[in-house]
């Protein structure tokens, strides 16, 4: 049987395989319990919201951050709870929800009030592509909708593995890769965050190579890596980015006008619209395997 075959029935006898009805596991590997109906949830993580309505939960979200934006129609009908770093406590206790879907973002404070007030906390920060199909399954084990997140899965698994397949076909070497988060100083996103592995999974060597997610540099440091191309994390117009990064010009990725701006909202957030990220990515940087 062939190996990739094999790591597909592995997942998913080792994520749908049953733990308890409205039982689902988050990223801290807590098991998190709600309702098998009528539950309620308030969602703080913008890319959770995107993640419940494509798993068909719609009526079931009773609230959601000021940052969640998409799908617009939407989330426009919602009442906003806001912000997912500072959330109105009072807002969210109103609509009693069963759960609230939020990321590591939130301060600790804000979480120990949702412990005092019994209300569940489920955390989604996946730091790779494997980690988000894995809390995909478990969204759906928790809300029953396991069938609509085994499609989910599927349907992404099929797409990364198109995109990942055409740059192996080829043989392509991968592109020293720079991911910018923000600049003045800059910050990257390391290898071991979502954004990294989708640059990874696209054809990139993300750089640098350091176990920090998201590591800050000055620009010598980015002088010395010499990135062969830059992918932005931040909306920025090219007068805008050539005047910030006017000390760091001589670098490869700005003398070949190698640098790309995915949609961050798309890019950087855990929901199913990653997918085209990857896809967009794996063109800029590999444009001889599409």
């Amino acid at each position: 049987m062939p190996v990739r075959v094999l790591l597909t029935i592995i997942f998913f006898l080792s994520v749908f395989s049953p733990l308890a009805g409205g039982t689902g596991v988050d990223s801290r590997g807590v098991k998190v319990t709600v309702p098998d109906e009528n539950v309620r949830i308030v969602s703080l993580s913008p890319g959770g919201t995107e993640t419940l309505y494509a798993l068909g939960l719609r009526d079931e979200i009773v609230g959601v951050s000021d940052f969640c934006n998409y799908p617009v129609d939407f989330v426009e009908g919602k009442p906003k709870m806001g912000g997912y770093s500072s959330p109105n406590i009072e807002k969210i206790q109103a609509v009693s929800p069963h759960v609230v879907l939020l990321t590591t973002v939130v301060p600790i404070q804000v979480k120990n009030q949702f412990d005092r007030l019994g209300i569940a906390m489920f955390v989604t920060e996946p730091k790779s592509l494997a980690q988000f199909l894995t809390l995909i399954a478990q969204m759906g084990k928790m809300f029953g909708r396991d069938r609509e997140a085994q499609n989910l899965v599927m349907s992404m698994q099929k797409e990364a593995g198109e995109v990942t397949q055409a740059i192996q076909s080829k043989s392509i070497a991968p592109v020293k890769t720079f991911i910018e988060i923000f600049y003045n100083p800059y910050f990257a996103a390391g290898r071991n965050t979502l954004p990294g592995d989708i640059v990874t999974l696209a054809g990139g060597e993300v750089v640098p190579k350091t176990s920090k997610d998201y590591p800050r540099l000055n620009e010598e440091s980015l002088l010395i890596l010499n990135p062969e191309a830059i992918i932005l994390g931040h909306i920025t117009d090219m007068e805008t980015f050539l005047e910030t990064h006017r000390n760091v010009a001589g670098i490869q990725a700005i003398r070949n006008n190698k640098i790309f701006t995915p949609n961050p909202d798309e890019f950087l957030r855990p929901g199913p619209r990653v997918m085209k990220s990857l896809r967009e990515i794996a063109r800029f940087l590999h444009p001889e395997a599409f």
